[in-house]
C-alpha cells in the first residue's frame, strides 16, 4: 500500500479545526451554501444592488433564532457610503421587537474597514488573514466597489483594462483567504467592464445582475452559463419579495 505525504500550515491546520458560521439560504436568489464562492454584483445608481448588500449582511448577524445565520460579517468600503441606519432598520424587520441590546449584539458582528486607496485595501487584505484566525465567527467577507480607486490607480500607471483591473483585485483578495474558505462578495457598476460579455470573469463563480425598467426592478444570477432572473420590489422596509421569471 502507498502512503503520500500531504504538507499544510500551521494556518491551514487551524482552519481545518475552527468551525465557521455556514453561510447558506441567505436570499432567495443565493439559497445554496456558499463555500468559498466568489459571487459578482453588478449594477448602475439606483438598482437595488447596494440594498442588496444590506439585506445579506442582516441576515448574516442576526440570531439563527430569529431566522438569521448568527454570522459575522467584514465589508471592506471603498466608496464610503454604507449606510448603518438602514442596516439598522432591516434588522428590525427581521427580528420583531427588538431591543437595543439585540441592535448592538448584531451590529457587533460587523466589522466594517474604510479603505480610499489601492495601497491601503492591499495592506487591508493581508492583515485579513491574521484577523480571520482570531475572528472565528466571520462566515462572509464584502468589497464596495472594485471601480472606486480605478481612475486614480489608471492615472498614475495601473491597469488600464477594466477587467483585468477587477481580476487582479479580487484574484489577490482569494490569495490571502484561500485558507479561510469563506465566501466573496463584491461590487461594481454596470459600465465597469471592458467589454459586453454573458461570459463570467475567471476570478467568479456566479454574478448577478441589477436593473430596473421604470418602476420595476429585476435581478438576473448567472452560474455556468445559466441565468435565472428574478423581479422584486422595494418599500421603506427594504426587499420585500423575489418572483421568478419565467
Amino acid at each position: 500500500m502507498e502512503f503520500k505525504s500531504q504538507a499544510e500550515s500551521g494556518l491551514q491546520l487551524l482552519e481545518r479545526l475552527v468551525a465557521r458560521p455556514i453561510i447558506k439560504d441567505l436570499t432567495p436568489l443565493l439559497p445554496d451554501e456558499l463555500t468559498n464562492e466568489t459571487i459578482e454584483i453588478i449594477g448602475n445608481a439606483s438598482t437595488g444592488k447596494t440594498l442588496f448588500l444590506t439585506e445579506c449582511i442582516a441576515k448574516c448577524i442576526t440570531p439563527q433564532n430569529a431566522c438569521g445565520l448568527d454570522a459575522g460579517v467584514v465589508y471592506i468600503d471603498l466608496d464610503g457610503q454604507f449606510n448603518i441606519t438602514k442596516l439598522v432598520k432591516i434588522i428590525k424587520r427581521i427580528v420583531k421587537n427588538a431591543d437595543d441590546n439585540l441592535i448592538k449584539a448584531c451590529l457587533n458582528k460587523l466589522t466594517l474597514i474604510n479603505c480610499y486607496d489601492s495601497p491601503t485595501l492591499y495592506v487591508t487584505f493581508q492583515r485579513l488573514k491574521l484577523f480571520l484566525t482570531e475572528q472565528s465567527q466571520v462566515g462572509l467577507v464584502i468589497l464596495d466597489s472594485v471601480s472606486a480607486n480605478y481612475w486614480q490607480d489608471s492615472v498614475s500607471g495601473g491597469e488600464k483594462y477594466m477587467d483585468t483591473y477587477v481580476e487582479k483585485m479580487i484574484s489577490s483578495l482569494k490569495i490571502c483567504l484561500e485558507d479561510f474558505k469563506v465566501p466573496i462578495m463584491f461590487t461594481r457598476q454596470s459600465y465597469f467592464q471592458s467589454k459586453q460579455s454573458d461570459s463570467l470573469l475567471d476570478c467568479v463563480n456566479r454574478r448577478i445582475l441589477f436593473k430596473r425598467l421604470g418602476s420595476d426592478f429585476f435581478a438576473t444570477i448567472t452560474r455556468r452559463n445559466v441565468n435565472l432572473c428574478y423581479k422584486f420590489n422595494i418599500n421603506e422596509l427594504g426587499i420585500s419579495e423575489f418572483n421568478l421569471q419565467v
